[in-house]
């Protein structure tokens, strides 16, 4: 790890200034990739290979002599949710029809997009060790891009068929991985720095709503619960068609029963 820290405060124009290019420039990808090429396996593999190559910069940069050689620090193994993704990702592009991967899919849909989003938000570690100089920090900023990029292209593509039991999909595996989160914690408690998923404190100190003023419990509710928020809230439109098409239905088939049910009626009387 550096020796020399090169703190950036949260929300200057240094922080801001990722977030203003780099999110119009993930949309705007999405948005013209998926129309022109649709959902296509080569776009999974180009994701795969930054996805990578944001992993190698990472170990690089962290990696430190403890004496008997040289060790990535346990704080920055691939356990927070945006790095987890490396391995759906490769999941995804090794596949030999990523159609059928319909769970993984439901999940990651939502979780680029709001992981993506929140970490480039708060970066955390990134601003505590990182300068403007260096290449750690551009990686940073593009590799959580990329996640949104890919989010809102699996959806914008029709990967699969997005429904409100891919929504209950999405939501069963990001409990898992909250559950599993709290065991890898558990495992590597001998490192105070450890904190994956944010499950053992907030990602930094001082951020509204997500600190542990009253206490670990409530700490932990409102960020699962707004996890749970971003999730339906990228859901929200599939959920309110497919009820509305339940519905539709529904009413569809009420005269139809109501006419076979008088002409049973008719027919009794005339015998």
């Amino acid at each position: 790890m550096p020796a020399v820290q090169y703190p950036v405060v949260f929300y200057t124009i240094s922080h801001l200034g990722f977030i203003a290019v780099l999110w119009p420039a993930a949309v705007f990808l999405a948005v013209f990739l998926s129309r022109k090429y649709g959902f296509n396996h080569k776009i999974i593999w180009i994701c795969m290979i930054l996805a990578m190559a944001s992993e190698i910069e990472k170990i690089f940069f962290f990696i430190a002599d403890t004496g008997s050689g040289f060790r990535l620090p346990a704080e920055y193994l691939p356990f927070n949710l945006c790095s987890l993704q490396i391995f759906f990702i490769s999941i995804l592009a090794l596949s030999h029809n990523p159609r059928k991967l319909t769970v993984l899919i439901s999940f990651m849909y939502p979780a680029l997009i709001g992981g993506g989003i929140m970490g480039s938000m708060v970066p955390s570690f990134v601003f505590d060790f990182h300068g403007l100089e260096h290449l750690a920090t551009y990686r940073f900023f593009i590799y959580h891009a990329m996640l949104i990029f890919l989010g809102l292209y699996l959806y914008m593509s029709k990967a699969i068929e997005f429904n409100i039991k891919s929504f209950g999909y999405a939501v069963l595996v990001i409990t898992m991985i909250f559950i599993f989160a709290v065991w890898i914690n558990g495992f590597f408690g001998w490192n105070e720095e450890t904190n994956f998923c944010y499950f053992v404190r907030p990602p930094s100190e001082g951020l509204p709503v997500i600190n542990m003023n009253r206490g670990w419990n409530i700490y932990v509710f409102t960020f699962a619960a707004i996890s749970f928020l971003i999730f339906f809230f990228c859901y929200l439109k599939i959920i309110i068609a497919d009820i509305t098409a339940l519905i539709k239905k529904n009413c569809r088939h009420k005269p139809q029963k109501i006419n076979e049910k008088n002409s049973a009626i008719h027919r009794q009387k005339r015998f």
